[in-house]
């Protein structure tokens, strides 16, 4: 047994996989378990998600679950960053990245029997701080969060991430390269190029395809991508490096930093984290690392 007695669960209703079965699962597992379960149901404000949390830590919770997608996690992360409260995840979004990376099942019942069972074996990861905000996963401007404003909830509820797949498709005749300047580690440059990506974990979203193990969750750093495609020719081109586990090609530029970075773009320009629309440019973000404690697969290796 991991010795919990008392956990909160973040339940997202309106993740893609969200049923209310499964709520009913992860409730008798819990009582199972004999762990005192305080579920919340979200969406609610971030604000208020961490007031239920800092009030939990401030009556000795012992545990945080976010069931839901890698929204759900990030929301609860934001909560969590700093405090030595582990975090775990049962995925029932769209894309789960992040659960993906940490080899976490998307079983049910075996994501609640690593949570729960004996000896979980918990990591720190790096987290980033956006104007007050902590996430895990990614940030990027350009071609991505336009694809993710376009894409309805009720297709990604239906669909899963080819929800995602289709919009993408639909927008490849409308790619365009705009002009940014970025700067990092007291270091500046300017790029042409169809999305900016920033991101901590290897896991991109497409099946079996991952980005190579120099970008790693937990090594204090993150990892700049300057994506410059133009047509579907640079796609296939950057698929294919993607596929060969190579950093950079003729579309890509790879950076990795470790203190902050700022991004500015001629026409302001859509921002997502952790798959949500966040905000537009110009936006700076700043590493926090280490410093959130987060349950894993049993079979990830840092």
């Amino acid at each position: 047994m991991a010795g919990y007695t008392s956990a909160i669960l973040v339940y997202n209703t309106k993740s893609g996989h969200s049923k209310a079965q499964k709520l009913q699962i992860i409730k008798a597992h819990f009582r199972a378990q004999h762990i005192d379960l305080e579920i919340v149901e979200v969406p609610k404000p971030q604000n208020e998600i961490n007031k239920i949390i800092s009030q939990g830590i401030s009556k000795g919770v012992e545990l945080v679950v976010a069931a839901g997608g890698d929204g759900t996690v990030s929301l609860v992360s934001d909560a969590l960053v700093g405090t030595h409260l582990p975090l775990g995840i049962i995925p029932l979004g769209t894309g789960n990245l992040l659960a993906k990376d940490l080899k976490i099942s998307m079983n049910l019942q075996k994501a609640l029997e690593t949570i729960t069972g004996d000896n979980p074996q918990i990591i720190k990861l790096d987290t980033f701080r956006l104007d007050g905000h902590h996430f895990v996963l990614n940030l990027s401007v350009g071609f991505s969060p336009k694809v993710m404003a376009l894409t309805p909830q009720e297709e990604k509820q239906r669909l899963g991430v080819i929800a995602y797949i289709i919009h993408l498709f639909q927008q490849l005749l409308g790619l365009e390269l705009h002009r940014f300047e970025i700067e990092y580690d007291h270091h500046s440059i300017s790029a042409l190029a169809s999305e900016i990506l920033i991101t901590n974990s290897r896991t991109i979203g497409i099946q079996s395809l991952k980005w190579s193990d120099v970008v790693s969750l937990d090594d204090g750093k993150l990892d700049l991508f300057i994506i410059r495609a133009r047509n579907m020719f640079d796609i296939i081109g950057f698929l294919v490096s993607i596929f060969r586990k190579k950093e950079t090609g003729p579309v890509i530029k790879f950076i990795q930093f470790e203190e902050y970075c700022r991004i500015e773009s001629r026409t302001i320009m859509r921002t997502q984290a952790d798959g949500d629309i966040i905000g537009q440019t110009p936006v700076e973000i700043h590493i926090n690392p280490l410093s959130l404690d987060i349950i894993t697969g049993p079979s990830y290796i840092s």
